[in-house]
């Protein structure tokens, strides 16, 4: 880790996270444009615009391997593999396509299979958290921490239905005996938003099946940058996992092997 400087790769992502967001800005309606219409999800001109850049940005500088949501693996064969960049250039497409404000740019460094830093950007509000696991989780430069909630029956849940989950209806229904113990329940339609409300304290709890490592790859390493714990184990979907997180308080009272 030595030869790793982690602060320089966290500006370096901060950097790049906030000039996409400036760029997505600025002709909203040419990068709304629905490019793909999935059964449960769209593809945007936006997606490959910020795809595009962010890789550019982030391969300046250093040679790690980028996982990124639309071009896959990049980079893997001529670089250390241990490292690598886990890219989502728009979590919250479909929110973006019709005008919804809950979406953001995630951008994770892995070693392995742990998160070390995370930078995740909402653009539409100017909020960039990040997070630098055994450093500390800053909002806009501030530090942040997660909540104290110590019981379900006061805390939020930040949740959702990801694009490659099980839709049947006992899944449906399993999944509101368990919400239901929470006090409220939060889809904003980004996993990525989601974890980084939970690192500034702003929810208390999250999780998720199925989901993609790129959703929460940035989020993950905030949470943990800011307190909190998590949990993950791989799906038997393609790049998918399964991912709880919560505050330090709240921990052995949703998580449960």
């Amino acid at each position: 880790m030595a030869e790793i400087n982690l602060s320089s790769l966290l500006e370096l992502a901060l950097s790049t996270a906030k000039k996409a967001g400036q760029n997505i800005l600025k002709n909203i309606s040419k990068n709304q444009e629905v490019l793909i219409d999935l059964p449960r999800d769209v593809k945007i001109d936006a997606d490959h615009m910020l795809e595009s850049y962010i890789i550019e940005q982030l391969s300046q500088e250093f040679n790690f391997p980028i996982l990124s949501e639309e071009a896959g693996f990049l980079l893997e064969k001529d670089s250390n593999i241990e490292y690598r960049w886990v890219v989502d250039p728009l979590d919250g497409s479909v929110n973006f396509s019709r005008g919804i404000p809950a979406c953001c740019i995630s951008i994770g460094f892995w070693r392995k299979e742990e998160p070390l830093l995370g930078v995740i950007y909402d653009f539409f509000r100017d909020e960039a958290f990040t997070g630098l696991v055994g450093k500390g989780a800053w909002l806009n430069r501030k530090p942040i921490q997660v909540s104290k909630v110590a019981q379900k029956s006061q805390a939020i849940l930040c949740t959702g239905f990801p694009v490659g989950g099980d839709f049947s209806k006992k899944s449906v229904l399993n999944f509101v005996e368990e919400v239901r113990k929470f006090k409220k329940v939060r889809l904003l339609g980004s996993a990525a938003l989601s974890l980084a409300y939970v690192a500034a304290g702003r929810a208390d709890a999250y999780h998720e099946d199925d989901i993609k490592i790129w959703d929460v790859a940035a989020g993950l390493a905030l949470v943990k940058a800011a307190g909190g714990i998590y949990r993950f184990s791989w799906s038997s979907k393609p790049n998918a996992l399964k991912v709880i997180a919560s505050n330090a308080h709240l921990w052995g009272d949703i998580y449960r092997k």
